[in-house]
């Protein structure tokens, strides 16, 4: 009798264990829970969670998806050492992070082939037809991680069409609302509300660069707290430099929803543009959306941070700090 009794006591608890596994799964999957954020166990449960989603060989798996033009350097070996280095080897260095990421070149991107990824980096992309974009945006709503940099899918592709102010909402204003903003028939593709930001230019499309010189915009502000898991361990005020066509986008907040500005460029006085329009003194270099913050925009490729002559000319070697953005991209979108 009392071994009947332990055997069901056991078989309760044994039930409990694996409803609050399930829980934390669906909690942890939907993004309202991060991994880092359950009680005691935070950085056990992220080697669970994704060992049960099937990533227990080699980690979860990263995916760069990249195009023809724009912003980013996504694939390629490293040039001078550290410098003039790819995402993917950044990623790879075991120094870093060694992660081994796959490429996919846009051309071969829909929803199928995303789905097999955790993480998903988009780069290097201006000029993207619509259908793309409604891929990334299905993958993130079956419950990916979304990473968009830069100035991907800013330029229209063959016979897409923009999305109008009017056809949103009931208003009489009759305006292309951006270029994150779609149509695709009779539906609506709206990157801009999934990533909470609406893309303006690009910085030396509105600021005067000149080639081969290093051009300072900045110093880098994280977040209040310091304690976002995309800023984690930055300090304060490190300059930013930038050369033309390795530069930034100049991106506004889209006021509404779940918002982070994790990392902000002080650019010290307002920043107007040749075009005499003033773009403000705070500008959003990593904002993060959504529930569990599973959608990132980066207005700064990744990679970028972490190239030293971009942010000093005058001082080459170790980036140092420089190196953190890109480590807490990856730790920060799996773990949280």
């Amino acid at each position: 009798m009392e071994t009947e009794k332990l055997m069901k006591t056991a078989s309760h608890a044994v039930l409990l264990v694996v409803l609050v596994l399930v829980l934390l799964g669906i909690l942890t999957w939907t993004g309202v829970l991060r991994p880092s954020q359950v009680p005691v166990v935070g950085k056990a449960w992220c080697s669970v969670y994704w060992g049960v989603m099937g990533y227990s060989t080699g980690g979860p798996k990263v995916l760069i998806v990249y195009g023809d033009d724009g912003l980013g350097n996504p694939d390629g070996p490293c040039e001078a050492g550290l410098q003039q280095c790819s995402l993917k080897e950044i990623l790879a260095n075991p120094e870093i992070l060694g992660v081994r990421a796959d490429t996919m070149r846009l051309s071969s991107v829909n929803l199928g082939n995303l789905k097999s990824y955790s993480l998903v980096i988009v780069e290097k992309a201006k000029t993207m037809e619509t259908k793309y974009m409604r891929a990334f945006i299905d993958y993130y709503a079956q419950g990916g991680r979304l990473v968009w940099t830069g100035d991907a899918g800013t330029e229209l592709g063959h016979d897409d069409e923009y999305l109008y102010t009017n056809e949103r909402s009931e208003t009489d204003a009759n305006q292309i609302i951006g270029p994150w903003a779609r149509k695709q028939g009779d539906v609506a593709v709206s990157l801009d509300q999934l990533l909470s930001v609406e893309y303006t230019a690009n910085y030396c499309t509105i600021k005067t660069c000149p080639a081969g010189q290093a051009i300072y915009v900045g110093k880098l502000s994280p977040e209040p707290t310091g304690t976002h898991p995309l800023i984690f361990g930055m300090g304060n005020n490190l300059p930013l430099y930038v050369f033309k066509d390795e530069d930034f986008s100049v991106v506004e907040t889209i006021a509404g929803g779940i918002t982070t500005q994790a990392l902000t460029l002080d650019v010290q006085s307002n920043l107007v543009g040749t075009n005499g329009k003033d773009y403000g003194n705070q500008l959003p270099l990593i904002v993060a959306s959504g529930m569990g913050d599973r959608a990132v925009y980066y207005a700064l490729p990744p990679e970028y941070y972490a190239n030293p002559k971009l942010y000093n000319s005058t001082k080459p070697g170790t980036p140092g700090p420089y190196f953190l953005p890109i480590e807490n991209l990856y730790y920060g979108m799996i773990c949280g």
